[in-house]
């Protein structure tokens, strides 16, 4: 695909290159994170959720037409697929670049990107699953991560990934109990 052909991209695509592209072309190290990633990003631009059409699967919400885009992109060598890792190619960024995306949106992507960028694939579901509890239904993984809910809720916390609140309802625990299971591992989350 040319430079000149940029402008023939539908919003797909568009949204899946801005979204490699945004924080200087940073790797996304899994097809978890992309998912997710966009899902995060179409529930704050509403419009895209018809776009994208995510529904609950085995690991949370995912959309085939993400799948799908990310694919055709790959084979069209805008993307460059390295192990689990994905990021723009030359071309790819070439593009990114010639594109002209709403501020708001590039905004929101790279918010969500880093948040995303430096958690393990067990954080990010386990994120996901609890505050959008209506993707668990098909989840294979839920079960599995239950039992570690705390452990990764103290694991985001640490990292500054979520508030307090946040992270005990990530545990499963009532802010005050959350707070004495801190105290008792000697866990400070006030500076």
């Amino acid at each position: 695909m040319t430079l000149s052909a940029h402008m023939d991209l539908n919003d797909e695509e568009k949204l899946i290159l801005y979204s490699l592209g945004a924080l200087d072309n940073t790797p996304l190290r899994s097809k978890v994170k992309i998912q997710k990633l966009l899902f995060l990003v179409s529930n704050v631009f509403k419009g895209f959720q018809g776009l994208l059409k995510f529904e609950p699967h085995l690991l949370g919400p995912y959309s085939e037409t993400v799948n799908d885009v990310l694919e055709s992109l790959v084979k069209l060598e805008l993307v460059e697929q390295r192990g689990s890792k994905y990021q723009l190619s030359q071309n790819g960024l070439r593009i990114f670049n010639a594109l002209d995306p709403k501020p708001d949106l590039v905004r929101v992507i790279e918010d969500f990107k880093a948040f995303l960028h430096d958690l393990s694939d067990e954080e990010v579901l386990t994120f996901i699953y609890v505050s959008y509890p209506d993707y668990i239904s098909e989840s294979i993984k839920w079960d599995e991560l239950k039992p570690q809910r705390l452990e990764l809720a103290i694991g985001l916390l640490k990292k500054n990934k979520v508030s307090f609140s946040k992270a005990a309802e990530i545990a499963g625990q009532d802010p005050i109990e959350f707070g004495e299971t801190l105290c008792s591992q000697g866990i400070r989350w006030r500076s």
